[in-house]
């Protein structure tokens, strides 16, 4: 089975961790619980399904905002996980 390169090495999750869970929950229709486990999943499956419909330049923007976006969560979840602190829709306790 896949193992987080960055958990594995950190024990912290990054941005990408709850994005299976998410899927998951989307796929049942429950859209919060699938933003619980992942905030971006649901921004990410939109901006991945409007890729036909962008110009290039369009695309590349929206790819930097989502790794921009992912990098960010990473960082939160890094600062919380230093101060002890687990919020639902931004690190939850099942991560």
């Amino acid at each position: 089975m896949y193992a987080c390169p960055y958990r594995s090495l950190t024990g912290i999750p990054d941005g990408g961790c709850g994005t299976y869970r998410s899927i998951m929950a989307l796929l049942h229709g429950d859209i919060l619980k699938s933003l619980y486990y992942n905030p971006l999943t649901l921004l990410s499956l939109t901006v991945i399904l409007s890729f036909p419909f962008l110009s290039h330049r369009n695309r590349i923007r929206a790819l930097t905002l989502l790794l921009t976006l992912y990098l960010l969560l990473t960082l939160v979840r890094l600062v919380m996980h230093l101060m002890g602190w687990r919020l639902p829709y931004v690190y939850p306790a099942e991560l």
